[in-house]
């Protein structure tokens, strides 16, 4: 859902969310129907809870013009799915599955209204192992490779904290695997370089941004200075940069004067001889104040 664009989508923004959110929106519909159903039969109680909610949100969250104009203003294109998590659509479905089932008048009929309920439920999603079951390569449950990227990092490496620029997949799974490996790039930054336009001429000579300069030349594929690619480097204290063995921008790289370290089946470790390396510290919070 990060990669969903307000401007690309325009009104089928919203749409598009629920889609990606909930595959064919059947517990949004579920959700108005339950909604419809405390309007017309609820009893005061309910509808004190679980209405006004659900007005606010069918005139804010699932109103197709709110992220269109709220993008406008406020620019909230990778933020505007957040909504979706908020949404009382998990507290008022079970809540009304459970009072269906308790309006049955004997344990058969509640049986039968329990099983309709989990067929709905079952044929309104999709099997989790449609495409076969597939084991975990480690009890990480993370990409091997990625693990093994971490090993060699660290092995090269002379400190406890070694910062490296890994492509957009095994950064954001490397941040949840590796807490002594920094990251150059942080999430924001990778979302906007795979979901928006190319970088600015502007935004590349930015130097309180060098990271810019990075995401242009290797996600990119932009036209990047050397030199500059390089100071970019030195300045966020990237000492490392892994790519996939058939990235385009290898060859750059090497002559851009950076080493190969070591390599996995589809990956290559570059190693870059920062100017003037610093040592990360953990904060000590152990000291309170």
């Amino acid at each position: 859902m990060q990669t969903l664009n307000v401007f690309e989508k325009g009104f089928g923004y919203l749409e598009a969310c629920l889609a990606f959110y909930s595959e064919n929106c059947i517990y949004f519909l579920l959700y108005i129907a339950a909604i419809a159903v405390i309007v017309l039969k609820g009893t005061k109680k309910e509808k004190q809870i679980f209405v006004p909610g659900a007005v606010l949100l069918l005139l804010t969250v699932y109103n197709p013009a709110a992220p269109v104009v709220l993008d406008k203003i406020f620019d909230v294109n990778s933020e505007y799915y957040r909504f979706f998590w908020i949404a009382p659509i998990i507290v008022l479905l079970p809540y009304m599955a459970a009072k269906l089932i308790m309006s049955g008048e004997n344990k058969g009929q509640k049986a039968v209204i329990a099983l309709l309920l989990a067929a709905i439920c079952v044929l309104g999603g999709n099997f989790l192992y449609e495409n076969g079951y597939v084991s975990a390569a480690n009890q990480y449950k993370m990409p091997e490779e990625m693990i093994q990227i971490s090993e060699l990092i660290h092995e090269d490496t002379a400190v406890e904290y070694p910062k490296a620029f890994l492509e957009y997949e095994y950064n954001m799974q490397m941040r949840q695997y590796d807490p002594k490996m920094l990251l150059t790039i942080d999430r924001e930054d990778y979302l906007y370089a795979v979901s928006s336009p190319s970088y600015t001429d502007e935004m590349i000579a930015d130097d309180k941004n060098p990271q810019f300069r990075l995401l242009a030349a290797l996600v990119r594929y932009q036209q990047v200075d050397s030199d500059a690619f390089l100071a970019a480097l030195d300045a966020t204290g990237t000492e490392y940069v892994v790519l996939s063995a058939d990235n385009p921008m290898a060859v750059y790289l090497k002559k851009a004067g950076l080493t190969v370290i070591g390599s996995t089946a589809t990956h290559t470790i570059y190693k870059y001889k920062l100017k003037d390396p610093t040592v990360f510290e953990l904060v000590d919070y152990s000291v309170v104040y």
